[in-house]
């Protein structure tokens, strides 16, 4: 009997603990698009109060019956770094955050194609301290049903370490803007 008692014991403290969690996009080094509302989401305990504070803004939200949260917060001009405050019973606050140029390059084999592959990818790779241009490759992950969360990814700033794992597409485009 007392090994039950502290299984449902342990069960209730996790249930009653649990931590407000992002999703893999809302990461260290992201980017927000600049000029338009910026939608923030996450998980939760069910009806948890979540707050979200960036650049002088704070907007309240309260998580659904599913533990499920999303919030919109006032556009915002390009600038920063700033930090991205998510509370709950938790806090999490997400760093070297840029407001600016969002931009999705999707396609198959000519978005994959990496800066490292190029002709001139040596040069490319010298040349690449850009810390205000962000890679964020996003992992293979066939579904027929949408998902809350990615398989794998997370955000990376344009340096000789990083970029030569970098869409050669987007990284160019990029550095044209």
């Amino acid at each position: 009997m007392k090994k039950c008692f502290v299984f449902i014991s342990l069960i209730f403290s996790t249930l009653m603990c649990a931590n407000v969690k992002m999703p893999l996009l809302f990461s260290d080094g992201m980017v927000l698009q600049r000029n338009k509302e910026i939608s923030v989401w996450g998980f939760a305990d069910p009806n948890e109060k979540v707050a979200v504070h960036f650049n002088r803004q704070i907007v309240k939200t309260q998580a659904d019956k599913n533990g499920k949260w999303t919030l919109n917060l006032n556009a915002e001009k390009a600038g920063g770094p700033f930090e991205l405050i998510i509370i709950g019973n938790n806090k999490i606050t997400i760093k070297n955050v840029l407001v600016g140029e969002v931009w999705i390059c999707s396609g198959q084999s000519n978005m994959e194609f990496q800066v490292s592959k190029t002709m001139n990818a040596e040069k490319e790779i010298a040349d690449s301290n850009y810390p205000m241009i962000r890679h964020f490759g996003v992992a293979q992950d066939l579904s027929g049903t949408p998902k809350d969360d990615l398989k794998a990814g997370k955000w990376e700033v344009s340096n000789k370490e990083t970029v030569g794992n970098f869409t050669a597409a987007g990284f160019y485009f990029a550095k044209k803007l």
